[in-house]
């Protein structure tokens, strides 16, 4: 009788679990349709359909990461990304998170991670057909440097300034200009270069290279440890290099013109949710993401990167509750 009892307990117990995630309908906010986070988040949502969980969920273009992180936490989206420095500089109170009001800086104490990527970078692009070949050559040019409010303006803004080129000064024309637009502008010849951000390949380079080569800047080593040093959090950036015989490998020989290696700036991208987000929810999508990683980076070449061992490190906020739970049952914590 007490066996019996037990097994409807048990049973009971399981139906309110699975009755409690019935249903749960979620959003994510990405950065753009070409980017990394919105690819991420469509096969994590067609992961979670094929699994058959009870969670689903929906991608949204929602625009830079600091609009996704407000945007998260004034419940306009679930899920959010923000970079790891970017969020310690909300905390702080640094750069474009400097004139937050304080009920805003509380509100971020309640952001949540579930794990970090590497995939995406910020990369420096100018037709291929330009005498412009490195970042010192675009004094006097026009450049996109990311959508208004973003973090991509203000890194590169600091990370010119260790080249002593200054906007602010008119050393160069820094257009603030979402990516797809930017390259529509460089395909007329209206600008000179732009920013990326993304993996290798990165899909909006990839479709301008069938029409025109591309080159890739390079960033020197050592100004970008200048960089590092003036940058508010700028222990969490990092540098990756690619060959010119990769990056011709993956657009194409003739849709690149590169004779040097590109490096591209990169950071753990944080994946984000509240912490009111039930831990039931947090660990079905966390083991689902985990469970189904395969499927997931068959959405887009740039996700090719994603590995567990990267995802748990690096980070700079602290783990949902229902992260932990799966990651101690798979002994990665």
């Amino acid at each position: 009788m007490k066996k019996f009892q037990a097994l409807i307990l048990v049973s009971v117990l399981f139906l309110s679990a699975s009755s409690a995630l019935a249903g749960t309908q979620l959003t994510a906010g990405a950065i753009g349709t070409t980017s990394d986070t919105y690819m991420l988040v469509m096969g994590w949502a067609n992961a979670l359909k094929q699994a058959g969980s009870s969670v689903t969920l929906t991608p949204l273009e929602a625009g830079g990461t600091v609009k996704l992180l407000r945007g998260l936490i004034t419940n306009k989206w679930d899920i959010g990304f923000i970079a790891s420095p970017h969020y310690a500089n909300a905390l702080a109170g640094e750069l474009n998170f400097e004139k937050d009001p304080p009920s805003l800086r509380e509100r971020y104490k309640k952001v949540r991670t579930l794990f970090g990527i590497l995939s995406g970078m910020g990369m420096y692009v100018v037709r291929g057909d330009s005498d412009i070949i490195t970042i010192p050559d675009l004094k006097g040019k026009k450049l996109a440097i990311g959508a208004p409010g973003g973090m991509a303006g203000l890194v590169t803004r600091r990370l010119f300034k260790a080249y002593g080129l200054d906007a602010d000064k008119n050393d160069y024309s820094a257009q603030y200009l979402e990516y797809g637009s930017a390259l529509d502008e460089m395909r007329s010849n209206l600008l000179d270069g732009t920013i990326l951000w993304g993996g290798i390949p990165q899909s909006g380079a990839f479709n301008f290279t069938r029409q025109i080569p591309l080159r890739f800047l390079p960033i020197d080593a050592e100004k970008f440890e200048e960089f590092r040093k003036d940058m508010p959090q700028g222990q969490y950036y990092m540098l990756k290099e690619f060959s010119p015989e990769l990056l011709k490998s993956v657009y194409g020989e003739k849709n690149i013109i590169q004779d040097k290696p590109a490096n591209m700036w990169t950071f753990q991208m944080m994946v984000v949710v509240r912490d009111d987000m039930p831990d039931d929810v947090a660990y079905e999508i966390t083991k689902q993401f985990w469970e189904n990683l395969d499927f997931v980076k068959s959405t887009a070449a740039s996700l090719q990167s994603i590995d567990p061992k990267e995802a748990l490190t690096v980070l700079s906020a602290e783990f949902h509750p229902g992260a932990v739970k799966y990651y101690k049952e798979k002994g990665w914590l």
